[in-house]
């Protein structure tokens, strides 16, 4: 797993991102509950500020939506 993590973060840096809120990461781990964790305050919970704010700006928000999406889809794999 490790050696598809190197190639992916030698790929982003060969081709970046557009407009992104920060630089792609990977953090494995052997056991799922510290994953859990790791999820919680990596992704849902950024997500939650972030969502609050475009709610506050009158728009429609979706990071939430979105992670929930993908996450059903990994936990299919």
């Amino acid at each position: 797993m490790a050696d598809l993590s190197e190639i992916n973060f030698k790929l982003v840096e060969e081709i970046p991102f557009n407009n992104i809120m920060w630089k792609p990461g990977a953090i494995t781990t052997k056991y799922q509950a510290w994953n859990y964790v790791n999820v919680i305050f990596l992704h849902l919970i950024p997500g939650l500020l972030i969502d609050g704010l475009i709610k506050l700006s009158g728009n429609k928000p979706l990071y939430v939506n979105m992670h929930f999406i993908i996450d059903v889809h990994i936990y299919i794999l």
